[in-house]
């Protein structure tokens, strides 16, 4: 193997093999290469949404510091790479084809044996093996869940579980209960655990599983919370209340952002009471240049176009929340696409409530959806560029297009548009 294309199709022969459960195979690899998740400091959050934007606050505030940080994250990125990073830095293309040939010896020994690892099995041993010994610390993405989740055999300084509302039912369970169960199996025995605002039938799993193993718990507007907030077009100011109080300014919209930050910051209390350094000006500066991609990203002013990567209920919610708040007044139009075995009815009923005009499109993936998986009085369209186009030509200046449904679609309608 000595391309990064080959890299490609190596991973794309073991997305095949689909998600399997259980961490055996995890736990061959770990072995095999030395256990690396003993040897480095991880902070390890999971959460149905808020994960990926309160991971990039804590990245950022941790180098404003001058740590070293590895990050992690799951969702649709435009490249395999693109999963693990170091102070902001994609790992390169040979640095990756490099680690994946350490651990071929394995892959192929554990395919003989059949204990074939999975893509996500392999990225993560991976992972940690690029950030062992180059990393101060590493932030952790779960990938679905928590207790079974190939990330759930790091060894956390702190744990966080930013929300958890219905997504993955297929794999995690109908009930708040039983999805609070999943995520809660990365609460570690004497391991402070920082919890967001959850449901009362979801906080009280996450409260026993805390108390089980020992746990101290810091619940989201019982033990901390945001305090005057206030927002402008360019950017939302608190005041983060935990001890003492700090104001606080983000650039990231919608109020759900203040939120992930005060999770943010809870943890790097948590980390200056463990012994670390983080100045309140560098951890400032970190909070207010925090940026994350397709998540209520602005590509266009006049007219607005906003893509978001909202893809349950629960963030569909949020994302016509923040644009209430944000473009109260203004005509809104709407292009979705999602994977099929989301909650498309649901997530296509509050959109069309919400939307001046609405439109919903596939994309190139295996598991999108088709018109078959819409109601039959919303409007299809097959060819996304086509939708889109028929959509800007209906612009005015001051009306706000959005773009939704999933990371993976808005990833590729944002690289059309950056092509058009």
């Amino acid at each position: 193997m000595k391309t990064f294309q080959e890299a490609e199709l190596f991973f794309d022969s073991r997305r095949k093999l689909g998600i399997k459960p259980g961490l055996e195979r995890l736990d061959y690899l770990l072995k095999k290469t030395g256990h690396p998740e003993r040897r480095i400091k991880t902070i390890h959050v999971a959460g149905t949404n808020g994960k990926g934007s309160t991971i990039t606050y804590m990245e950022e505030v941790l180098i404003a510091n001058g740590y070293t940080v590895g990050t992690f994250v799951s969702p649709g990125l435009p490249t395999i790479r693109d999963h693990m990073r170091i102070n902001r830095q994609t790992i390169t293309e040979q640095s990756f084809i490099d680690i994946l040939h350490q651990l071929l010896p394995v892959i192929r020994e554990m395919d003989g044996l059949d204990l074939a690892p999975s893509e996500y099995e392999i990225l993560m041993v991976m992972t940690l093996l690029y950030f062992l010994e180059k990393t101060d610390i590493a932030l952790i993405e779960t990938c679905m869940g928590g207790r079974e989740d190939v990330t759930n055999r790091v060894e956390p300084i702190v744990t966080v579980i930013t929300t958890i509302d219905y997504d993955h039912m297929g794999f995690l369970g109908n009930s708040l209960a039983e999805i609070a169960a999943h995520k809660a199996g990365i609460i570690k025995h004497g391991t402070p655990v920082v919890v967001g605002d959850l449901p009362k039938e979801a906080s009280e799993v996450v409260l026993k599983k805390a108390s089980k193993e020992e746990a101290s718990i810091y619940f989201f507007n019982t033990h901390f919370q945001i305090k005057d907030w206030k927002v402008n077009s360019s950017s939302q100011q608190f005041v983060f209340s935990y001890q003492t109080e700090i104001p606080a300014e983000i650039t990231m919209i919608g109020k759900h952002q203040a939120e992930n930050a005060a999770l943010a910051l809870m943890v790097l209390h948590l980390l200056m009471e463990k012994g670390w350094s983080i100045r309140q000006d560098a951890m400032l500066k970190g909070l207010k240049q925090a940026k994350i991609t397709n998540r209520l990203q602005i590509l266009n002013n006049s007219p607005g176009i906003l893509i978001d990567g909202a893809h349950n209920v629960a963030s569909i919610k949020k994302l016509i929340e923040t644009s209430k708040l944000y473009w109260n007044n203004r005509k809104i139009y709407t292009l979705f696409s999602a994977f099929k075995d989301k909650e498309v009815d649901q997530m296509t009923h509050l959109l069309k409530q919400y939307s001046n005009k609405f439109v919903v499109t596939t994309f190139d993936h295996p598991r999108a959806l088709s018109e078959q998986d819409v109601a039959e009085d919303i409007e299809f369209l097959p060819d996304y560029k086509e939708a889109l186009t028929e959509l800007m030509q209906q612009l005015n200046p001051e009306d706000v297009l959005l773009i939704t449904g999933s990371l993976h679609f808005v990833e590729e309608i944002k690289g059309y548009i950056s092509r058009i």
